[in-house]
């Protein structure tokens, strides 16, 4: 099945790449030019034949094709004028270089409608989970709800939606949603940019199918020895059910056993089987040595819309809590507001400034503050211990902020996780810095904010870890869109074509202006894994993908760019208007910029699909 899923995807792009320089040929034909090589792949020829004077040839690296034309040299005087691209009139030279895309746009504006009439499955636009303090998470997006439409066009898929919200970039939008009871309602979100993706995201994944999932079950692990099976259904673990919403907490319990026999039921067949699997503890040398600590979550990172008081204490999101009601923040939430009474009083850092923060609050208005306001660790040292952990042993206090490890300064908590590592089973010194944690509402006031020094040794620990020996195989939840008639998928190709072309701008612009990460841009092992992905989801969702990505090869090979198609379209615009060519000096040296320059963008897309891989 892989190796016909592999294949499938390597015969796709080979189709592609066929299409494109047929469009070449084709266009050949009708100037009136000769063509002396049609070939798949560059480099020598492995093999081929020759028919009414054309090389059909196939090449020994199979990464893109060409045709080559008697004149497309202005310099080359081998054959008569006639036959010779460089004798031809702008217009036939246009057709001749626009050949290879309109071939692209043809294939997918018949391709398209084929599928949408046999049926394409998408994921659906329903959401799974929302990440706190995410967009969605302010706006009130919950998990269930179907997003419909944003700014008012219809959302068919979740891929269709990522990528209208990734091109919309941190402007407000309107969505339509609708809830799992069917009742409908409107939202409006900001995107946020996510730095890692390199996109501005809802925060919000795919809901799944809401059935116990396939498991997957290593033949040496301990699930295996005590009868679970490949492919078995989990039904239940530890008592809690992975239907009905109880997925995640089912999910938790079979991550987070601590060597106790769990309970397992199964589906397997018709029949339910119920079993009990010993958990199997990980050889503790291949354990990361551990401080047992975690960031603290001191920074807002979304408000509710609907957070009037909020507002009104005037809190932002990015300000960092330092204190509620004159006393310290320690263990990363907000609770402690909620039990208080009179003013409410905070102390936030926003940027270089301590800000007091005050206002009259309620029981009610302080519970809202609490339910409305999401903290998260955001590029902080403040740690805070876990229980029975080697840092809080040592000492180690709920707030303290690590300076350095062994006398090396640290400016991230990446530089901290490869410290301990580096320093393996051997104890490292501590510099903390350690804030009073008794603070008043004003930094001004006595405690305000001071810092001791604090130096500590801690012997990091290889914590043990245990194993089940099963992973879940979560499906994300489908669904097929089927044009009615032959009329309607026609239209849906159509408009998906438009679409295409619009979010291939628009993404080209973005990168431009740094809304979209140049590093989500994709080469050929990006393609190759997307191509073998879609052979594995079906027939109708490969020629979908064989479609979209003719579509974006046409509009790559028309961006004005020397070596490409639209480069030499470009040439033959300035020619129109200043009415003689460009000269052979000026077409040479833009030619060597150009290939120098899609040789870069080359490497620079193969280097991030590579990292991707790791």
């Amino acid at each position: 099945m892989q190796f016909t899923s592999i294949l499938w995807a390597a015969l796709g792009i080979g189709l592609l790449i066929f299409v494109h320089e047929l469009g070449h040929l084709l266009a050949a034909r009708l100037a009136g030019v000769r063509v002396e090589v049609f070939s798949l792949g560059f480099g020598p020829r492995l093999a081929g034949v020759v028919l009414r004077g054309t090389d059909y040839r196939l090449s020994l690296v199979p990464f893109g094709g060409y045709v080559m034309v008697a004149g497309q040299d202005p310099g080359d005087r081998r054959y008569p004028a006639r036959e010779a691209l460089h004798s031809k009139t702008v217009g036939q030279r246009a057709l001749f270089w626009s050949g290879g895309v309109l071939m692209n746009v043809l294939f997918a504006l018949v391709v398209f409608p084929l599928v949408f009439h046999a049926g394409v499955p998408f994921v659906a636009p329903v959401v799974g989970s929302v990440d706190p303090g995410s967009a969605a998470w302010e706006a009130g997006i919950a998990t269930g709800d179907r997003i419909v439409a944003v700014q008012g066009k219809a959302m068919y898929s979740f891929e269709n939606l990522s990528v209208e919200i990734a091109l919309h970039g941190g402007r407000p939008l309107t969505l339509a949603l609708r809830g799992p009871d069917g009742a409908e309602r409107s939202a409006v979100a900001t995107p946020h940019f996510d730095a890692e993706a390199g996109l501005y995201t809802l925060g919000i994944r795919p809901a799944v199918v809401d059935e116990p999932p396939p498991l997957q079950v290593p033949a040496t692990g301990p699930a295996a020895a005590a009868g679970v099976r490949e492919g078995d259904r989990l039904v239940a673990v530890g008592g809690q059910r992975t239907t009905g919403g109880g997925l995640p907490a089912a999910l938790r319990a079979l991550a987070a056993t601590d060597g106790a026999p769990l309970t397992m039921q199964l589906q397997r067949g018709e029949a339910t089987v119920e079993l009990t699997v010993p958990p199997r503890a990980l050889p503790l040398a291949e354990q990361p040595p551990r401080l047992g600590v975690v960031p603290m979550a001191d920074t807002v990172l979304g408000i509710r819309q609907d957070a009037a008081f909020v507002r009104r204490l005037g809190l932002r999101a990015g300000d960092r809590v330092l204190a509620i009601d004159g006393q310290r923040l320690l263990d990363g939430t907000l609770t402690t507001a909620a039990s208080g009474q009179g003013p409410l009083r905070l102390l936030v850092q926003r940027g270089s400034e301590r800000l007091p923060l005050e206002q009259p609050a309620t029981a009610e208005e302080r519970a809202e503050l609490v339910r409305c306001v999401a903290l998260g660790a955001v590029d902080t040292l403040q740690v805070v211990p876990a229980a029975d952990s080697a840092a809080l042993a040592a000492g180690v206090r709920a707030g303290d902020r690590v300076v350095a490890v062994d006398g090396q300064p640290l400016r991230t908590w990446s530089d901290l996780r490869s410290a301990i590592e580096r320093a393996g089973d051997r104890a490292v010194r501590l510099s903390l810095q350690r804030p009073e944690t008794a603070w008043q509402a004003h930094s001004g006031a006595s405690g305000g904010g001071a810092e001791q020094p604090v130096e500590l040794t801690v012997a990091p620990r290889r914590e043990v870890a245990f194993d089940c020996g099963v992973v879940p195989m979560l499906t994300e939840r489908r669904e097929e869109v089927r044009a009615a008639s032959l009329g309607e998928a026609l239209q849906l190709g159509w408009v998906c074509s438009l679409d295409l072309v619009k979010q291939l701008y628009v993404t080209l612009k973005r990168v431009l202006t740094g809304d979209v990460g140049a590093k989500n841009l994709g080469g050929i092992i990006r393609i190759s894994q997307f191509s073998y992905q879609a052979a594995q989801r079906g027939p109708s969702w490969f020629w979908y993908f064989l479609a979209m990505l003719s579509v974006n090869l046409g509009f790559v090979n028309l961006l004005p760019v020397p070596v490409l198609d639209g480069g030499h379209l470009l040439f033959l615009l300035i020619e129109r208007i200043k009415g003689s060519p460009v000269s052979t000096r000026v077409l040479g040296y833009s030619q060597i910029l150009g290939l120098v320059f899609v040789l870069l963008l080359v490497l620079f897309v193969t280097y991030h699909d590579i990292l991707r891989l790791f």
